[in-house]
């Protein structure tokens, strides 16, 4: 596995998630800001055992598994605000 280019994906997700959209969901959800911070915090994990290379194969194959379901996480948090807004759809101009 490219550790580097996981790195480089991961740097992408996280300066989305520094949107001000982002950012204001975050203010008024508590919740999505704790999944943000645990996905800050297993990014970090992820630096730190790139660099030990006394990591096993098992440890690193679990934390992205963690990673996975962060990000998981977040995208339905996401998901669940934008089928809030389904109902713009149905709406129609007055004539």
């Amino acid at each position: 596995m490219d550790i580097d280019k996981l790195l480089d994906s991961l740097a992408v997700i996280s300066e989305v998630l520094k949107t001000p959209s982002l950012t204001n969901q975050i203010d008024q959800d508590p919740d999505f800001g704790i999944k943000i911070k645990e996905f800050e915090t297993l990014v970090e994990k992820v630096k730190l055992q790139h660099g030990d290379f006394a990591v096993s194969d098992q440890d690193l194959t679990k934390l992205i598994n963690e990673l996975y379901l962060s990000i998981q996480e977040i995208d339905t948090h996401c998901d669940i605000n934008l089928q809030k807004l389904n109902f713009l759809e149905n709406l129609r101009p007055l004539t």
